[in-house]
C-alpha cells in the first residue's frame, strides 16, 4: 500500500514539471489604490491575458492561461462594456487594462483524474496592469493570489483548480469596480464575491 502511495506521488512530480515553492499567502494584505480614481477614464479597453516569461513552457500554465482568459472575458467585458457605452467626457482617456499571469502551477483535469490530491496544490498569481493608454501613466498594479488544496481539488477531479481561476477574475473585476469612484484599494489574497 505504501509503495503504491509513494509510485504515485513520484508519477505526479514527473509529470507535473519542476517542484515550486509555494508563494506565501497573506490575507490581510491589500493591493494600494489607483492613482486616481478609474472614472476619470470614459473608456476602458481590455487587451488578452499575457503569460509572464518563462511560464508558457510548461502546457498546463497555458491551459490555465486558457481558461483564466474565459473567465476575465465573462467578469470584466460586463464592467468594459458598460464603460464605454457612456457618453465620452471632453478628454476621452482610455484605460488599457492588461491582465498577466505572474505565477502558476496548475494541475489539470487528466492529472486530477490520474493522481488526485498527490498532484499537489494549485496557485495562481494574477497582476492587473493599469495604463493611461495616451501618456503611459501606470494607473495601478493590483496583484491577486489565490490557490487550491490538492486534497479538495483531488476529491472535485479538478474542478477546485479552475474555481481557483473565476476567483481571481472575481478579484480583478471587483477591483475595478471598488476604485471607480473613489481609490480604495481591495486585498490581495482573499477572494471577492462573485460577479453577476
Amino acid at each position: 500500500m505504501f509503495r503504491r502511495a509513494l509510485a504515485t506521488a513520484v508519477l505526479a512530480l514527473a509529470f507535473n514539471g519542476p517542484l515550486q515553492a509555494t508563494p506565501a499567502f497573506n490575507a490581510n494584505e491589500r493591493n494600494p489604490p489607483p492613482s486616481v480614481a478609474l472614472s476619470t477614464f470614459d473608456r476602458y479597453e481590455l487587451a488578452p491575458l499575457v503569460l509572464a516569461d518563462g511560464l508558457a513552457a510548461y502546457k498546463a500554465n497555458v491551459i490555465a492561461q486558457r481558461y483564466l482568459q474565459v473567465d476575465l472575458e465573462e467578469r470584466i467585458r460586463k464592467l468594459v462594456d458598460a464603460r464605454n457605452a457612456k457618453a465620452a467626457g471632453e478628454t476621452s482617456r482610455t484605460l488599457l487594462l492588461t491582465p498577466e499571469i505572474a505565477d502558476v502551477r496548475f494541475i489539470t483535469g487528466g492529472k486530477r483524474l490520474l493522481f488526485g490530491g498527490f498532484g499537489g496544490k494549485s496557485w495562481a498569481v494574477l497582476k492587473l496592469h493599469l495604463v493611461d493608454k495616451a501618456s503611459g501613466e501606470v494607473i495601478a498594479e493590483p496583484h491577486f493570489e489565490q490557490r487550491a488544496y490538492g486534497i479538495f481539488a483531488g476529491y472535485s477531479l479538478g474542478a477546485a483548480d479552475k474555481l481557483m481561476l473565476a476567483r481571481l477574475a472575481d478579484m480583478a473585476a471587483s477591483y475595478l469596480d471598488a476604485n471607480v469612484e473613489t481609490p480604495v484599494g481591495a486585498p490581495v489574497a482573499t477572494a471577492a464575491r462573485a460577479m453577476d
